[in-house]
């Protein structure tokens, strides 16, 4: 069997592509690469290289990464000219899903070609992985086998929580015109899907209830389970994100503007780690406040959970699950966490977490388990089993396999 595997998502820098649109990838091919040959093509930005030179050096840097022989192709994704006012550019995505950010970096006449090229070398499935990536195979004339699209998030619930984030000045309602056709592209794709993976039971109960939609399955993120951490001493809280994602700077900015000054004003003696990469997307970087540390990109996982009591994760928008909540949950630390920041993970409030939404109440919570050293090992212990239970890579890739096998 031979897998034609298209994304957005290019790990250039291996060392910093771990973050979680890179693990559900790395997941993704870790379970089909033992079941059939994969052939990648690679959406890539315009700035970077995609000479013949380079694409057999990733071809092999990738192949050694996975530890299975893989084919890469790359194509630049399609950029709007610089001429074109950015209000003409989402003017068009009102009346044509492919003109949309998501889809148009993959519907130009020389990415639709490119994917076609691919054809020709016969693959058995197409697995899409995002939305975004299956822009080609709807635009295209040439007959398909079947496709999997992998729909971590569903997108137009994303968007619409993303609008309430958007500063006034940026006119949400007229983005908000977008939304039609961003629904009508992603009901099209599942269509087209012989099989959709979801992250959650409550993902999959959406499309299979409320739209009707066949074929969608519940694959979740996953986590390689680490060993358990003793609880932190020190009154230590950690938010670990990439903070290209807008809902994670959101977060930040959450986080360190409106909750840490109350933890900070009851604990002066609190710390607060800001993890992950690109924190100058956070307003308070240049200027930190009291307590607050940005480490930047972190490649040791255990020291900085290490260094951590309590785990924040006080998401705003977004969509899917939450990899890093699953994450520390696995190293059996004790979270607070927003009711969208545990959205659709099998965890409940009070239980492996605290759930708390406003401000002073996520403050209250986060100050609780700072002082309760009973109550942090019993959430962790709980957090921890749900991971294992839940989320444990193993189990989750076979029932990957059977899914593309059935497809």
């Amino acid at each position: 069997m031979r897998i034609l595997f298209i994304s957005r998502h290019f790990p250039n820098d291996l060392r910093t592509s771990t973050y979680g649109t890179y693990q559900r990838m790395g997941m993704l091919i870790d379970a089909i690469k033992e079941i059939a040959q994969i052939d990648i093509l690679y959406y890539v930005s315009p700035e970077i290289d995609i000479s013949e030179d380079t694409r057999i050096f990733k071809e092999q840097e990738l192949s050694q990464h996975w530890n299975v022989p893989i084919h890469i192709s790359l194509c630049h994704l399609f950029s709007h000219p610089d001429y074109l006012p950015k209000w003409q550019r989402h003017l068009q995505g009102i009346f044509n899903f492919a003109k949309q950010l998501l889809f148009f970096g993959t519907s130009g006449v020389e990415q639709v070609r490119a994917f076609e090229q691919c054809l020709q070398r016969k693959p058995d499935i197409i697995f899409a992985h995002r939305l975004g990536a299956i822009a080609p195979a709807l635009l295209t004339s040439q007959p398909l086998p079947p496709i999997v699209l992998d729909l971590d998030d569903i997108e137009h619930i994303n968007f619409l929580r993303t609008l309430k984030q958007l500063p006034k000045q940026l006119e949400p309602w007229f983005y908000g015109l977008q939304i039609p056709a961003l629904w009508w592209g992603e009901l099209q794709a599942i269509r087209r899907a012989k099989v959709t993976f979801v992250c959650s039971e409550g993902d999959r109960r959406y499309l299979a209830e409320t739209w009707r939609l066949r074929g969608v399955e519940v694959v979740p993120n996953t986590v390689n389970i680490p060993e358990p951490q003793p609880i932190v001493v020190e009154p230590t809280l950690l938010l670990l994100a990439s903070y290209q994602y807008e809902p994670n700077f959101h977060a930040a900015d959450f986080l360190i503007e409106k909750i840490w000054p109350h933890i900070y004003e009851a604990m002066p003696e609190a710390k607060l780690i800001i993890a992950g990469r690109e924190p100058q997307r956070i307003r308070s970087y240049n200027q930190a406040p009291h307590g607050v540390e940005f480490t930047g990109f972190v490649e040791n996982l255990d020291a900085l959970y290490q260094r951590s009591r309590v785990v924040c994760c006080p998401i705003l928008s977004g969509g899917g699950t939450r990899i890093k909540m699953v994450e520390a949950a696995a190293y059996g630390k004790p979270i607070v966490a927003t009711a969208i920041g545990a959205e659709g993970l099998m965890m409940s409030d009070g239980q492996e977490f605290l759930m708390q939404n406003s401000p002073r109440e996520f403050a209250q919570a986060c100050l609780e388990l700072l002082k309760n050293d009973f109550l942090c090992e019993r959430l962790g212990k709980s957090a921890r089993e749900s991971a294992i239970k839940y989320y444990d890579r193993s189990r989750i890739l076979r029932n990957i396999q059977q899914y593309v096998l059935d497809a």
